[in-house]
């Protein structure tokens, strides 16, 4: 059985031993799993004591550099040890090479990248370390920023990871994987403006926090843009205004979309693009659930985004 690999990146003592040490020690996701190898390119300050491995029937290996790590190595490691799962630590200043993952071998397929962040010392390494922050974060599905505080500027943070990876998760926690609410938060627009504008980038954040917050956007003021996608028979100023999410490839999409009305639509065709302005009104659907309304002043077609799918983070 092929082990899946988990890649570890990010500066040293930002957190990746621990993050590491914490997922061996969540049972739902060790769950199945009897056997783990480690694979260290650095040692921080946080170490693999002898009993903690022991417990979780985890082994290391560490090595000085990517190169050691061949093919051949790693099937001798494979017969060696049979793991169920492989985590490699890597070393934050080493470039991940795409070789990584587009030569793994079909025993240890690269399933994740996960890249860890110090929200303490972020500023120092985005102004003087950039392009090797760049090299960490570019390949990453998976951000954990952590040692955050309620005075850490989550927006400002998103804004700068999202310019390098656009589609990467991120999560924000406290010292030692604590909650966290920053005052700025994390919505990269401003709620309270009094027109807020969602960007092409931002329309997947906001679908699903209005989702889960209907009321939240009761009677704001909205400009949106998407894709009309659908129209309501017998009514001819109302139409389905949204954007296809990717599920799992470019043919499994679902449709994130919202009902807008009170704008002519004759002059518009299905697949348009197209920017709407109105407010946003909370409404009670039969099934006792809430969702929002776009009650428009204006609709007109617009270019289009350069990327059509949306993300949620």
């Amino acid at each position: 059985m092929p082990a899946p690999v988990y890649l570890f990146t990010g500066f040293l003592d930002s957190g990746k031993t621990t993050l590491i040490k914490d997922t061996l020690a969540d049972p739902s996701f060790m769950e199945g799993v009897s056997r783990t190898l480690v694979i260290a390119m650095e040692q921080g300050e946080v170490a693999y004591d002898k009993a903690f491995l022991e417990s979780h029937n985890a082994y290391v290996e560490y090595f000085d550099s990517a190169e050691e790590l061949t093919e051949e190595r790693m099937h001798e490691l494979d017969t060696v040890y049979h793991p169920d799962q492989v985590f490699i630590e890597w070393n934050g200043t080493m470039p991940v090479s795409e070789t990584l993952f587009k030569n793994a071998p079909s025993f240890w397929p690269l399933v994740q990248i996960l890249t860890t962040v110090d929200a303490t010392t972020f500023d120092i390494y985005i102004n003087a370390m950039r392009q090797m922050l760049f090299e960490q974060l570019r390949w990453s599905d998976t951000v954990i920023v952590n040692r955050c505080t309620e005075d850490t500027n989550g927006m400002a943070l998103r804004g700068n990871i999202k310019a390098i990876n656009r589609r990467a998760q991120i999560f924000y926690e406290g010292a030692f994987g604590a909650q966290v609410t920053m005052k700025s938060g994390v919505l990269p627009f401003d709620i309270n403006a009094p027109v807020i504008d969602i960007s092409d980038d931002d329309y997947g954040l906001w679908y699903m926090d209005a989702i889960e917050d209907p009321e939240k956007y009761d009677g704001k003021e909205i400009i949106l843009r998407g894709k009309f996608a659908e129209r309501m028979e017998g009514y001819k100023q109302t139409f389905v205004l949204g954007r296809r999410a990717m599920v799992c490839c470019a043919q499994d999409t679902s449709l994130c979309g919202l009902t807008v009305t009170g704008v002519k639509i004759e002059q518009l065709n299905l697949g348009d693009w197209v920017e709407v302005q109105g407010k946003l009104k909370t409404m009670t659907m039969e099934n006792g659930a809430k969702t929002v309304v776009l009650y428009a002043n204006r609709a007109q077609r617009y270019d289009g985004p350069a990327d059509e799918y949306v993300y949620f983070s």
